[in-house]
């Protein structure tokens, strides 16, 4: 088994594309699909979901997620000298979207595995898409996103509510004023979440709602992920859109476009786990005692 087999698979997950995953690799699409069809011979067996718009792991997947996730981290621990990483059994697969799956979940899973030890959850993060596929598949046992599903076998509860803000980088203009006008990102380079990120979602809901378009601007590319467009403004890229819980200081707010969205667990409608439905509790009831 080869680590950058691995790296391409594990890449396409998180991206929910094989596209995305290429570009972030610096590899063409049809090597990076060389990569993961070569593992699945390898395992005898599919790892991904290629029917739908968005690519998503197979309960196969999800295993060989953990396995590759350890792997890695190994190799570059060792690589770098440092200690191993202890092993961990996941028996509860949570798919997350990036904004909860960086903001929300962790927290909801560290104090979860706290009250039940005998529970061991894994969590994935991934694009939304990716996350409503897989666990409407049946391979992840529940789910966050920041967008409503649009399959009618999921069930969706708020459990938090979060905003979506402006990222500038340090020293923009626009970060001392605090809040602009729609109309001032005219001529802005502008960064967007790839398409099926719940973020990118929320923004072009709200625009919709309020009978707007984004004003004339220049496009400054598409980033997988909150991190890797935070780090694409860090580097003076240009502004985007992210939730605040991860924006830093120099984020603005729009004051004639408030963008606010729920961030919802997910679950099937259907035949829970019991494990799964003991997590749903204990996120629902965190949920309302911090109301």
């Amino acid at each position: 088994m080869d680590l950058e087999d691995l790296r391409a698979f594990t890449e396409t997950v998180r991206r929910g594309s094989l596209s995305e995953a290429a570009a972030a690799l610096a590899m063409s699409q049809p090597t990076v699909s060389r990569r993961i069809r070569r593992l699945e011979a390898e395992l005898g067996q599919p790892l991904l979901e290629r029917t739908r718009p968005a690519v998503a792991p197979t309960r196969s997947g999800l295993r060989l997620m953990a396995v590759a996730d350890r792997l890695l981290r190994e190799w570059e621990a060792l690589r770098d000298g440092a200690a191993l990483p202890g092993e961990r059994s996941a028996t509860l697969h949570v798919a997350a979207s990036t904004t909860p799956g960086e903001s929300l979940a962790p927290e909801l899973l560290t104090r979860f595995a706290r009250h039940n030890p005998a529970v061991r959850p894994h969590l994935h993060v991934m694009n939304s898409a990716s996350v409503e596929e897989c666990v409407g598949a049946r391979h992840c046992d529940v789910g966050f996103l920041g967008w409503p599903p649009r399959s009618r076998r999921l069930r969706a509860i708020p459990v938090a509510e979060d905003e979506v803000v402006l990222a500038c980088p340090v020293g923009h203009p626009f970060a001392a004023r605090g809040t602009i006008a729609l109309g001032d990102l005219a001529g802005e380079r502008l960064l967007l979440r790839e398409p099926g990120s719940g973020t990118r979602r929320a923004v072009e809901a709200a625009l919709a709602a309020a009978g707007r378009t984004l004003p004339p601007h220049t496009p400054a590319g598409e980033m997988g992920g909150s991190r890797a467009l935070l780090a694409a403004v860090a580097a003076g890229q240009g502004v985007g859109f992210v939730s605040a819980s991860l924006a830093g200081p120099s984020a603005v707010r729009l004051a004639d476009l408030p963008v606010h969205r729920p961030l919802l667990l997910v679950h099937h409608a259907r035949n829970v786990p019991a494990a799964a439905r003991a997590f749903v509790d204990f996120v629902v009831a965190a949920a309302l005692a911090a109301r």
